[in-house]
């Protein structure tokens, strides 16, 4: 069930919740950058020397770049426990990326112990905060009923905001629905709207479905 994309890579500039920190940050951004230049050349354990001191003064960020590393084991020993603990951190600062990570790893019980109850926490933390990734998993979940009670209506919604955002699992999923009626209206029209969308970004599943669609009759309502 885990989204298309999974685990993130994005070392982008995240804002902070925590205002007593946003000082500290702007002092010690130039660290961090040093980091993202040394791990996007390939020197992990340069990154992780540079990022480990402000990951252990609390930088949101920088709990999530080390996070990044122990989970894919670059320049340090590869651990998913230890990336958990480092994505808690910055997920309970309020780190977009962190907490959908963390709702990844509950999902597929790695580096914890498996729960739909706390993927769906941590899925719904993201995807109100506008992160498409954690917008369609957290469908995904409503759909199945894991960690929530079942409901369509809800999954649709969310697929929907994942889509609008350019997501073509999304698109895709979206598209299915409505050409099944499942959370939505039943509309040929604007399942094609979307599944036209997530092909067009070259999702395989979507041109499939496009073909199976051309191929099956409208039915004409009375």
């Amino acid at each position: 069930m885990i989204g298309i994309g999974s685990l993130l890579i994005s070392l982008g500039a995240t804002t902070l919740c925590a205002a007593e920190t946003a000082q500290a940050n702007r002092h010690d951004s130039g660290e961090f950058k040093k980091g993202e230049a040394a791990y996007l050349a390939g020197d992990y354990q340069q990154a992780a020397k540079l990022w480990r001191p402000l990951a252990d003064k609390g930088e949101p960020q920088a709990q999530y770049a080390m996070g990044l590393l122990a989970k894919r084991g670059l320049g340090v020993m590869r651990d998913p426990v230890e990336a958990a603990e480092w994505w808690r951190k910055a997920a309970n600062q309020g780190h977009t990326t962190a907490q959908f990570n963390l709702g990844v790893l509950y999902e597929s019980g790695e580096g914890v112990r498996k729960s739909y109850d706390e993927a769906f926490k941590w899925y719904r933390l993201a995807a109100e905060r506008g992160d498409p990734d954690a917008q369609f998993n957290l469908g995904l979940l409503y759909a199945a009923g894991h960690g929530t009670r079942r409901d369509l209506n809800e999954a649709a919604g969310w697929y929907r905001k994942a889509a609008e955002q350019g997501d073509a699992a999304a698109q895709y999923t979206l598209g299915l629905a409505y050409a099944a009626g499942m959370g939505v209206p039943e509309d040929r029209a604007e399942a094609l709207v979307w599944l036209k969308k997530s092909a067009a970004q070259d999702f395989q599943p979507a041109k499939d479905a496009l073909a199976k669609l051309a191929a099956k009759p409208a039915v004409k309502k009375p």
